[in-house]
């Protein structure tokens, strides 16, 4: 790589999942000498401030959300709001477009990453900060702009000493089934859930003596949780995972099996790749109409996995344990690294 050092704006998604994710990238980046200016809500910074690891080159651009009827006071990210609000936080990013010009005028970076901010693209042509050839075609850019109706949710954790699960499926329909599959599994469990849809609680919405019959082997936790930390612990044996990108990558480095649980459009793909194609886990079967799943279907796929005597189980462990090996490899990211870098380069240059 040569000595040219570029300047790099970040612009995730309000979603923690995509903050460490961009953050883990701009740490890579930064190793190579670039330098980074990362836009980040004002009170979410101090929750990445001790994943920087190169504080002299990434530099948090705190900002602020502007007001949007309906979403509470001091919400930032789709973690502070239920799942019916997360359209509200995208409303606020959408109206946060003046001050991010301005801060790009001011900042003038050389490549702007973003993704769900469906406007830079325009935005960044007009100021004429990047290469003019970076064009979107027009049903990506009308895919980006349907995001703004999705709702955004995160995992669901499962261990052969502890089984937790988040906040991904949250309304009336999936959450009773979802602990219903746990507590079916036989496993001990810790479920990190927000309350659905209507209620106030977490507790709410458990099914009728679901909290006597778990006493002691399931614990249900009204909130987020550490995932990485969590995944690195020798205890943890399963992930229930939406298969977002970040959360497929922490499990396939670490030793627990995956169970794919997917809730919007990338995470089918990426499900279909994880099990039909890499075969490095096993996805919990749906309704092919109406997308439900049920307890028995989680219970299902979990056993599938951690099961010692199950042929399927035993081909995705050996799976993922190959993928491993080969995404630990001392060099391979490297190599990545230095090649995406130099493409910047190229682009720029």
């Amino acid at each position: 790589m040569g000595a040219t050092s570029l300047h790099l704006l970040m612009y995730p998604w309000f979603a923690l999942g995509h903050f460490t994710s961009y953050l883990h990238l701009s740490n890579k980046l930064a190793q190579k000498g670039h330098r980074i200016s990362f836009l980040i809500p004002t009170k979410t910074q101090s929750k990445l401030q001790t994943l920087n690891l190169y504080p002299d080159l990434i530099t948090f651009v705190p900002i602020s959300l502007p007001h949007v009827d309906g979403l509470p006071l001091g919400a930032e990210t789709t973690s502070d709001v239920p799942v019916h609000l997360q359209p509200l936080i995208m409303t606020a990013m959408d109206r946060s477009e003046s001050h991010i010009e301005l801060l790009l005028r001011e900042l003038q970076p050389d490549i702007v990453f973003f993704d769900f901010a469906h406007w830079i693209p325009k935005l960044v042509r007009s100021l004429v900060l990047s290469s003019s050839s970076i064009k979107l075609h027009v049903h990506e850019e009308r895919a980006l702009a349907a995001l703004k109706t999705q709702n955004f949710g995160s995992d669901v954790l499962l261990a052969d000493r502890l089984i937790t699960s988040d906040q991904s499926y949250r309304s009336q329909l999936h959450l009773p089934e979802l602990v219903l599959g746990l507590e079916l599994s036989g496993w001990p469990f810790l479920a990190a859930l927000k309350p659905p849809c209507g209620a106030d609680s977490i507790e709410e919405a458990f099914p009728e003596g679901f909290e006597d019959r778990v006493q002691g082997r399931g614990i249900v936790h009204g909130g987020w949780v550490q995932q990485l930390q969590i995944l690195e612990h020798p205890s943890i044996g399963c992930f229930i995972t939406h298969c977002g990108l970040g959360s497929l990558f922490e499990a396939l480095m670490n030793k627990c099996q995956l169970v794919l649980l997917p809730h919007i459009c990338d995470q089918f793909f990426n499900a279909r790749m994880m099990s039909n194609i890499l075969k490095v886990g096993v996805e919990v079967q749906k309704g092919e109409e109406d997308g439900l799943f049920t307890k028995e279907s989680v219970c299902k796929a979990v056993k599938i996995v951690m099961e010692v005597g199950s042929e399927v189980g035993r081909e995705v462990r050996a799976n993922h344990a190959k993928l491993r090996e080969l995404l630990s490899s001392e060099d391979l990211e490297s190599s990545y690294i230095d090649g995406f870098c130099q493409n910047l380069e190229n682009l720029v240059g």
